[in-house]
């Protein structure tokens, strides 16, 4: 069991317009992430459905890893850029109790 993994799922809505400028800053903070202490997993998908909408799933250590991702320069750039972006943000949290992958 890993109930101690904790995932913050966050789905957005991207202004069309922006959205090319949205994927290049996202990707940046993605990158980086993954590079901090405590997070093990960040990925960014997009709807085929809705071609504007993003969703992250995030896997981090614990929810003060989460915290200390939201205190880094690389997250406060990236707000800085795309939070003009969004047009409708939506996040969850989770507590991960398994894990099933190949």
């Amino acid at each position: 069991m890993t109930a101690s993994l904790f995932v913050n799922a966050v789905d957005l809505d991207i202004a069309p317009a922006d959205f090319d400028k949205f994927i290049a800053a996202i990707k940046v903070n993605a990158a980086a992430s993954v590079k901090e202490p405590g997070c093990r997993q960040f990925d960014v998908m997009v709807s085929v459905n809705q071609p504007h909408h993003v969703f992250l799933y995030e896997v981090y250590d614990n929810a003060a890893a989460l915290d200390s991702h939201r205190a880094t320069a690389h997250f406060k750039t990236f707000i800085a850029t795309a939070s003009s972006m969004i047009v409708k943000r939506e996040a969850r949290t989770f507590s991960i109790v398994v894990t099933n992958k190949k």
